[in-house]
């Protein structure tokens, strides 16, 4: 039972993290670093830091490939093209 709620815990935190600005999230990861340079932070901590910005970079990739899908080129013919 507890997983499920952990589960549907961080489907809720993606969704919402969906709406935040790719900048924000960036500034969020630097964060979870300067918190793991910390030389006082415990061992339960670090991971929970790590874990943190590593789904915080998912996050990021995500929003980096929507933003290349959306942008155009010029073709050789001077039309605009998804790539």
């Amino acid at each position: 039972m507890d997983e499920n709620i952990e589960n549907s815990k961080a489907q809720l935190e993606n969704a919402e993290e969906a709406d935040v600005r790719l900048e924000e999230i960036l500034i969020q990861v630097e964060q979870c670093l300067e918190r793991l340079e910390d030389p006082g932070i415990s061992l339960e901590d670090s991971f929970r830091w790590y874990e943190e910005g590593i789904r915080k970079l998912k996050i990021c990739n995500e929003k980096v490939e929507q933003i290349e899908k959306k942008m155009l080129v010029m073709n050789a013919r001077g039309e605009l093209e998804e790539f």
